[in-house]
């Protein structure tokens, strides 16, 4: 697609008639970019692109790193959602049996996996991750009755249910199932690879947000290539100019969506675009590489440690944790880390500095507790009628 489709997709809503009244559009580097700062403050009925009886439906950021933004979907964007996950090496069909334990509350993933779902008229169980009628051992009792072939999940819940089912004398793998799709989370190499071997299957990660909707699906060699339809990736120095190829870069999307288009969407995300000749899959597109966000880097005597990096590092591990955070703490990180089993601190200390060649130190603390991944539900009907207990039924 050329700039200009972009461009007229954006003008359809009235931010960025707004925004950019007067302005010369034909210098595309010059086109001013969209803040989540912008997304924050609008009037949210101001980045609708179409009439709002062709919204089919209106999600939000969770809100954890400041005021949640709007994103809405016109009843054509939800096929476009639909198509990034059917098109994918991932080849959703009508056999498949979708254990869906992303959230359905204002967040997209779920939804994603529903429609597409629905489209290929496949088999879908919704086991909400934040409902407190679905803890982790009612997940797991579902897949040993159901036994379904895709279970869908953010990247720490597959970690945790994978130790529930471990809790729970399940075998792994598990019959019958042939994949993960994970989204939610930056997953790095050695995490993907370290999740495919807990559940022995291949993980396809769906790489997006809120604001932009689903954009990509890895590949079977687990790459991001850039061959949406409808959107265009740039990478930017911090003064706002492209970059060249297999540069780290300031992600900017840009996404021509009816119901809320995006023109050069600054989303505080690292990546880096790199050509389709590395890649295995012979796709010849070019591929992106995510880095996480770009507050989350952190700096350590001069030298600058990404997400992607601390991933890499603790997922390379000789002993992986089952939980893990880091705090930076002066000229040093600080790992907090749980095991299941003993481990010696020191070599783990000693693996962590040497792979990120920076001082670090490590804590040991239950961050998750594991008897707690086995309780029951919390929640269930309201009930109308009290029933005495049955020692005082016994006494009558």
């Amino acid at each position: 697609m050329n700039n200009q489709f972009f461009i007229e997709a954006a003008l359809q809503s009235n931010f960025y008639q707004k925004k950019l009244a007067g302005m010369n559009l034909g210098n595309w580097e010059k086109i001013p970019f969209t803040t989540k700062e912008e997304l924050r403050n609008v009037d949210i009925f101001e980045v609708m692109g179409v009439n709002p009886e062709r919204i089919a439906t209106y999600h939000e950021t969770s809100g954890t790193t400041g005021i949640p933004t709007p994103s809405w979907f016109s009843h054509d964007d939800i096929q476009q959602e639909v198509d990034v996950l059917l098109r994918s090496d991932l080849k959703l069909n009508e056999k498949d049996i979708i254990l869906n334990r992303f959230p359905f509350a204002v967040a997209l993933p779920a939804f994603i996996v529903y429609w597409a779902v629905r489209e290929v008229k496949a088999g879908h169980i919704g086991v909400d991750e934040w409902s407190n009628a679905a803890p982790l051992k009612r997940a797991v009792e579902i897949i040993q009755k159901v036994n379904p072939t895709i279970l869908a999940l953010s990247p720490t819940e597959a970690v945790k249910l994978h130790q529930t089912g471990i809790q729970m004398g399940e075998q792994f793998p598990i019959p019958g199932l042939r994949a993960l799709i994970l989204a939610g989370e930056l997953v790095s190499p050695a995490r993907k690879k370290y999740i495919e071997k807990l559940w022995g299957v291949p993980v396809y990660l769906l790489f997006g947000s809120t604001e932009t909707g689903g954009l990509f699906v890895t590949c079977k060699a687990g790459h991001y290539h850039l061959n949406h339809p409808k959107l265009k990736v740039e990478a930017v120095d911090d003064e706002g100019c492209q970059v060249q190829f297999d540069t780290i870069g300031n992600c900017v999307i840009t996404t021509a969506r009816e119901g809320m288009p995006l023109l050069r969407y600054y989303n505080e995300d690292l990546i880096e675009v790199k050509k389709s000749s590395m890649c295995r899959c012979c796709n010849e597109s070019p591929i992106v590489i995510h880095y996480g966000r770009k507050d989350d880097a952190m700096v350590f005597e001069g030298k600058t440690i990404n997400f992607l990096q601390v991933q890499e590092a603790v997922y390379s591990l000789s002993h992986v944790p089952f939980m893990w955070k880091i705090r930076s703490e002066g000229d040093h990180l600080v790992f907090i880390l749980q095991f299941v089993n003993e481990i010696n601190i020191d070599s783990i200390q000693s693996e962590l500095s040497s792979k990120l060649g920076i001082s670090t130190s490590v804590e040991l603390q239950d961050i998750i507790p594991i008897e707690t991944l086995t309780q029951k539900p919390a929640f269930g009907k309201y009930a109308y009628i009290e029933k005495a207990p049955v020692k005082d039924l016994l006494n009558q």
